[in-house]
């Protein structure tokens, strides 16, 4: 049988080749060395490099972050800011256009606001707000846009506002250019009743009624309404009156008194 004959140099090849990669280490070990030192220190570099470039890229979008919050308080205080404005500024037209007054009457003037009414579901009867020298044991009158709409009485030593559409609200006034006295007693929103005129007193429709200040409730000569009609009951006359003053939209008010 024929043998092939090995390859003369196969079997020494693994030998070259790590002869020659002692020699290799063995001529240039510090260049390696230097080699591999300068890679490491490049990676440590890039990686450290890396870190800072994020720690400050984390850095600014938490500045940005906190920015922007800061500035979304500033964005919400200044639009509640704002809306209180508008309310104080609507506030104002309110008061100033409700409370405006027609004469110059020498009485003592307290603008004061509405809290909410006493029962549901009757608007004639209404929370004030406590005022500068308010005393529980008198009453008030009250007035707005120039006319006598109601008057204050103390209700658990509070002051409540009874409109004139309400049937506890009364007041005395004067009936005409005879100053016919009586007394305002409410009927409803638009409408009070004057009652107790002296029957021989001439008084007809359109007649101007006017708080005659005798009940020390109001000054005299505040405009409340004028007649609609008048019957006779009991030897006295009856004048049913429509009043000038809005009493359903009572923001605000002048509490007077004499």
């Amino acid at each position: 049988m024929y043998l092939k004959k090995p390859a003369p140099f196969r079997g020494k090849i693994p030998f070259v080749a790590g002869a020659l990669i002692a020699f290799f280490l063995v001529a240039y070990a510090s260049d390696i060395r230097v080699f591999f030192q300068a890679f490491s220190i490049g990676i440590q570099s890039g990686w450290i490099q890396i870190k800072h470039d994020f720690n400050s890229w984390i850095d600014h979008h938490m500045a940005q972050t906190r920015r922007i919050e800061h500035l979304e308080k500033e964005v919400a205080f200044w639009q509640r800011r704002s809306l209180a404005c508008q309310s104080d500024a609507a506030a104002y037209r309110a008061m100033a256009s409700a409370l405006k007054l027609q004469k110059d009457f020498n009485v003592t003037m307290t603008a004061v606001a509405a809290l909410g009414y006493v029962t549901p579901g009757n608007f004639q009867k209404i929370w004030l707000e406590n005022f500068a020298d308010y005393d529980f044991r008198r009453n008030y009158g009250v007035v707005r846009s120039g006319y006598a709409v109601g008057i204050v009485v103390s209700q658990e030593r509070r002051p409540m506002m009874i409109l004139g559409g309400d049937s506890s609200c009364s007041f005395a006034v004067y009936v005409g250019s005879g100053r016919a006295p009586g007394i305002a007693i409410g009927e409803d929103a638009r409408h009070m009743q004057v009652r107790y005129i002296p029957e021989w007193m001439k008084i007809r429709p359109g007649d101007e009624v006017m708080t005659s200040g005798l009940d020390h409730i109001f000054p005299i000569g505040v405009p409340v309404g004028k007649v609609l009609s008048i019957r006779r009951q009991e030897g006295y006359k009856i004048a049913h009156i429509l009043l000038y003053g809005d009493t359903l939209h009572p923001n605000f008010v002048w509490v007077v008194r004499p």
